[in-house]
């Protein structure tokens, strides 16, 4: 498959970057020499420098053998106009990142007479098959975590029956423990074990230390008893503190609002506060610095269930949310761009990290992937991927057990879904046409296995 990606900043390489190592081939396009320049000391890809949105950019990067466009420049427009101009040129499939929500809707336009019928002019009018909009993205998640009982997320497959959560290991007893010695319930296994950010294999032999983390994949009615092994299960959110009147934290105040929580927003331009009480009729907006911990003691913060830091700035949201925590939040979450701030944001102890930038990807994964894949997630990164595929009758697989199917070996199946039955781990389980098999691989790999089910 050759994909052209129109815009190589934050969210464009990332993606580049994921495309690359699932070996397909990729052409960015960019209008920055820096960015180029950054881009190419990064990876092995084809670069042009130009406008995307102009047919002259789209004939050199040889836009009639793509089959897939994906536009992620920081300009909604300039994105509209690539997927429209890419539709134009014979390519299939598009998907642009649209920041402007109201550009995703349907536009009726007035009709010549009463009698006349209107015209609906809906987003694939204008040439884009799917709307990636990282902060949509963030601040779903955020809102799910709010609303569970675990401050980490969690990835759902086989419609709900099966979950991949991520634990850490933040204290005795568990510190110290053999891997091997843990009691996991049933319809549980331990995908992968993390140690100082890297992705270690979990051998029973494996000594768990403070700051490691687990990915254990697990039937969703087995997940509470997993959570009481590895943490104290929160209630879900009733008063949330969001820093920063940007698109994430607007779009996290008016989710959580609807759904019956107290949300309070701090901003610290007059007149931004001013835009979000007339856009946010029953949030509370409060002018001030969200590091000044008198400023937020007056406020209540220290009383909040959840903090969450979404301003612009990712320094200033990494200190306010430290802030809070030594307030006493129980629940502190924070928006970054950067997938670097990850390790420095779990070493002071915030609980979550919503990077836009991997969301989108998480979504790129979806929309990309073939072969009857209907959902994927990245796992550490993108160190890793969950996948899940539904096996057809046709499929290379079907029949076969496990071990004869001819897996990678650095691949791992974690579960088979057969008629609602849950088997995890599978095993030596024989595939069957119409199951569900949930398998976590290096991205390398994901070609190979897709093969497999066609």
């Amino acid at each position: 498959m050759y994909i052209i990606i129109a815009g190589g900043g934050i969210i464009g390489s990332h993606i580049a970057s994921l495309l690359v190592q699932e070996g397909y081939e990729v052409t960015v396009l960019e209008q920055s020499e820096t960015a180029l320049k950054k881009l190419q000391g990064q990876l092995d890809i084809k670069t042009i420098r130009g406008n995307a949105a102009t047919p002259k950019t789209l004939k050199e990067a040889e836009i009639e053998r793509a089959d897939l466009v994906l536009a992620v420049t920081n300009s909604d427009e300039t994105n509209m106009i690539t997927c429209f101009m890419a539709k134009e040129m014979g390519v299939a499939t598009t998907a642009a990142r649209i920041r402007n929500i109201e550009y995703s809707g349907y536009f009726v336009a007035p009709a010549k007479s009463p009698t006349s019928p209107r015209k609906i002019v809906r987003p694939k009018s204008l040439g884009i098959d799917v709307f990636i909009n990282p902060e949509v993205e963030a601040a779903r998640e955020i809102m799910e975590i709010l609303a569970g009982f675990y401050s980490t997320p969690v990835d759902n497959f086989a419609n709900g029956l099966v979950q991949i959560r991520e634990f850490k290991i933040e204290s005795e007893p568990l510190a110290g423990t053999r891997l091997g010695a843990l009691t996991l319930p049933k319809q549980s296994m331990i995908v992968t074990a993390v140690h100082q950010g890297e992705i270690t294999a979990p051998d029973k032999d494996f000594i768990l230390n403070e700051g490691d983390s687990l990915h254990i994949a697990v039937s969703a009615e087995n997940m509470d008893e997993l959570g009481k092994i590895f943490i104290q299960s929160k209630r879900p959110a009733k008063r949330v503190v969001i820093l920063g009147g940007s698109s994430v934290g607007v779009l996290t105040a008016s989710g959580l609002q609807k759904r019956g929580i107290k949300v309070k927003i701090i901003e610290q331009d007059p007149v931004r506060c001013q835009e979000l009480a007339s856009q946010l009729e029953k949030v509370d907006i409060l002018q001030g610095d969200g590091t000044d911990r008198a400023f937020l003691l007056e406020q209540g913060v220290s009383s909040a269930d959840a903090f969450v830091a979404t301003s612009e700035n990712e320094e200033i949201n990494i200190l306010s949310a430290l802030l809070a925590k030594t307030l006493g939040v129980q629940r502190v979450m924070v928006v970054v761009n950067k997938p670097g701030y990850i390790p420095l944001a779990e070493a002071i102890g915030i609980d979550i990290a919503a990077v836009p930038t991997i969301l989108a990807a998480n979504k790129i994964i979806r929309f990309v992937l073939r072969g009857g894949v209907i959902s994927a997630s990245l796992i550490e990164g993108q160190q890793l991927e969950a996948i899940e595929f539904v096996t057809s009758a046709q499929a290379l697989i079907a029949n076969k057990n496990i071990a004869e199917a001819g897996f990678p070996r650095e691949a791992t199946v974690v579960a088979i879904v057969h008629n609602e039955t849950i088997f995890i781990p599978p095993e030596d389980k024989i595939i069957k046409p119409g199951d569900h098999v949930v398998i976590v691989t290096p991205p390398e790999s994901v070609q190979t296995i897709e093969k497999l089910f066609k």
